[in-house]
């Protein structure tokens, strides 16, 4: 292993020299290391230094990514030969280690590389029941490679997946809170000249082409992730977030009459989680496939029942209704969500006083409202009141619960919401502005990447001929045939 130490670490200079190399040296410089490092047999890479020790235990991962990822990848395939000379603990050890420090530039020339090594780690966690330990690696080499978290990628899907069947859901919100803009297809793409520029946009260094991605993302892999990243949303009583969740894959472009089965699940559980929120029946949003809603209406149709009778019927239907389809809930996987929607048709009640009064008592309250959960009144005011203050507690409810002597306590609502400090409100309005000029900027670099589509230049240009030609209508629906094939609609905009 001496003797090959000097080729290993040969790139990046360190220290680094006094002017940083340019886009092109550095170029250079790694693809020379990357076919030298190709070179070395696996035998070489696996032999200890001339002190014994583990070669990993020397090389530093953020200063030479390169060859610690062939060296790693060799002693993962050494271990899956059941090698006695590998140290199954160490061997975990060091995928930690290099997921926490690689150089995130110098591994977008390893993409199919660091693809591998997720892989591997994430079978080896599901093997020896480490998926708890394993999540929080996984989501900060996610973002570590690719750190605006716009660019949707299988790993992205896995990372859900290991999420749910761990039920660790808070551990995956910095990955699945970022708003995904972009989705690798299998599009033509202009070649970046050097993938070691830091200026170029995630879309750009990571493409099917450059190995990070293997295959085109299907239409029912974007569906699911975000069906998924709806589950983790309502795990955590995230409401809105699963919503938009949710509302993605119900309104996905799709070519079909028919709804997927996945779309039809984020459907059912869409009507549900907005019934959370808004306390009525939603509303499918217009960009919805004209034949998937027709079908999803009809499939769901036990759903808008129970949002029609939790919007107008009475606690006793709703509990009624409830009850008679608990079979399908359960073989829908809802029941969890049956239930919060049960416990919550008394606190929209209670929430939906405030539209005709200012105050009330707690015997008023225990009066109009009732619980679905037991379909009539709760037993007594006091319970009542233990609701409210659980309700106010949580922020679902605003308002102040006074307790006069001798009285009924008194709820006196807040129909503005919450008052903010000044505080509070500039730094509200300080991350709002941060989202909008973030957006301003992907929303730019999607117009720019749109324009060297090879479909939306063959459009351009046939629009531009019927000008010329004097035609003055807008675009048809044989316009717009640049659209992709239903398995991948949207890879060819991304």
């Amino acid at each position: 292993m001496d003797d090959i130490l000097p080729k290993l670490l040969n790139f990046p200079q360190h220290p680094p020299p006094p002017n940083p190399l340019s886009d092109q040296q550095y170029d250079e410089g790694i693809r020379a290391q990357i076919s030298v490092v190709k070179n070395i047999p696996n035998s070489k890479l696996l032999q200890p230094t001339s002190g014994g020790e583990n070669v990993l235990d020397i090389i530093n991962p953020s200063v030479n990514s390169v060859p610690y990822t062939f060296i790693l990848i060799a002693n993962i395939e050494a271990a899956q030969r059941n090698d006695k000379n590998i140290d199954q603990e160490n061997l975990w050890n060091s995928i930690i280690a290099f997921l926490a420090q690689f150089d995130p530039r110098q591994m977008r020339y390893m993409q199919t590389e660091l693809s591998q090594i997720l892989d591997i780690f994430s079978n080896m966690a599901r093997r020896h029941h480490q998926i708890p330990t394993a999540i929080p690696h996984i989501r900060d080499a996610l973002l570590r490679f690719e750190p605006t978290g716009t660019l949707l990628t299988p790993k992205h899907l896995l990372l859900v997946k290991l999420a749910l069947e761990a039920k660790q859901f808070d551990d995956v919100l910095p990955v699945i809170d970022k708003t995904i803009l972009y989705i690798p297809g299998a599009g033509h793409r202009p070649r970046q000249k050097y993938l070691c520029n830091i200026c170029l946009p995630p879309a750009a260094y990571i493409t099917v082409q450059t190995g990070f991605v293997a295959k085109p993302l299907k239409h029912l892999e974007v569906l699911e992730y975000f069906l998924l990243s709806g589950q983790v949303y309502i795990g955590l009583k995230k409401w809105k977030r699963a919503s938009e969740c949710l509302e993605v894959a119900v309104t996905y472009p799709t070519k079909d009459s028919g709804p997927s089965k996945v779309m039809t699940e984020a459907y059912k559980k869409w009507i549900l989680v907005r019934l959370l929120m808004d306390g009525k029946m939603p509303v499918l949003p217009k960009v919805t496939s004209p034949g998937a809603a027709k079908v999803l209406k009809v499939l769901g149709k036990p759903y808008e029942t129970v949002a029609q009778i939790f919007e107008q019927g009475t606690a006793s239907r709703l509990k009624s209704e409830l009850e008679a389809g608990r079979d399908l809930w359960t073989t829908d996987c809802n029941m969890g969500l049956v239930m919060c929607v049960m416990a919550a048709y008394q606190q929209f009640q209670i929430k939906n006083l405030a539209n005709v009064h200012t105050k009330l008592t707690m015997v008023d309250i225990h009066n109009l409202t009732q619980s679905a959960e037991i379909g009539s009144k709760l037993p007594n005011a006091a319970a009542v009141e233990t609701l409210v203050q659980s309700m106010i507690a949580d922020g679902t409810l605003h308002a102040t619960l006074s307790h006069p002597p001798n009285q009924s306590p008194v709820l006196t609502f807040s129909p503005n919401g919450p008052l903010l400090t000044e505080k509070q409100t500039q730094a509200a309005l300080a991350a709002s502005s941060t989202r909008i000029k973030a957006l301003t900027e992907e929303i730019k670099t999607t117009d720019r990447m749109l324009m060297y589509e090879k479909e939306y230049v063959n459009y351009a240009k046939k629009m531009k001929k019927n000008a010329a030609a004097g035609l003055e209508h807008g675009v048809g629906v044989n316009d717009m045939d640049f659209l992709g094939e239903d398995e991948d609609l949207m890879g060819s905009l991304y």
